[in-house]
């Protein structure tokens, strides 16, 4: 158990690392660096969650499998702040989890889809109710998409991801959707089927009502 890191001592007082099957150290200094900072904006501007974001994975408790000596988190706590660093990574990787069991069941059903990856964005904007809007629109103009018939036609399903970013030299934000899209095989048969780069920008302005980007 240990505060404010993810390194630890045994009972032998072995200082120990939190890492991945592949042996990467997980970010949990980076990450709860980068919480602290977060605090101490909503501090000055007394935000009343501002003490439950601080606490944000303070101590985090770890199972060792008697067996193989593996250790496992068993235990900790998050703040579930939509802004919080800590949470975010957390939340990337559950996602990134539950994406590769559906991933992995589609092609154990239909072996032959084939699979896209698309990034879409729009111009970025510059204060909340400007990007609140151009959200919705972004999300309405991606339903509106995925109905053209060219499009469906050959379409088996979607996992989708919407991000911000900021532009740190206008303070700008830029919003963008990760698509992961499963077709049909039929898909690259011909240019029927096959949707081209340019044609996917096409029908990305138009779905979402832009004239340029």
């Amino acid at each position: 158990m240990c505060p404010n890191s993810s390194i630890y001592s045994d009972e032998k007082s072995r200082v120990l690392v939190d890492k991945t099957k592949s042996g990467k150290v997980r970010p949990w200094r980076e990450k709860k660096i980068a919480n602290v900072d977060y605090f101490e904006l909503l501090h000055i501007l007394e935000f009343k969650k501002a003490e439950r974001v601080k606490d944000c994975a303070e101590i985090l408790e770890y199972k060792q499998n008697r067996e193989t000596g593996e250790r496992k988190l068993y235990r900790v706590w998050f703040c579930k702040s939509r802004l919080c660093p800590m949470c975010n990574w957390r939340r990337a990787m559950k996602h990134g989890i539950q994406s590769q069991k559906v991933v992995a069941e589609v092609i154990k059903q239909k072996p032959t889809v084939r699979w896209l990856f698309l990034t879409l964005t729009v111009k970025n904007v510059y204060d909340g109710e400007e990007l609140n809007k151009s959200l919705s629109d972004m999300a309405q103009g991606f339903r509106r998409m995925m109905q053209y018939k060219k499009i469906n036609k050959n379409l088996v399903g979607f996992m989708r991801a919407t991000e911000v970013t900021i532009n740190n030299k206008d303070n700008s934000y830029n919003q963008h959707m990760h698509v992961l899209v499963c077709v049909e095989p039929t898909y690259f048969k011909n240019t029927e089927n096959y949707v081209n780069q340019k044609q996917w920008i096409q029908f990305w302005k138009k779905a979402v009502l832009l004239q340029s980007f």
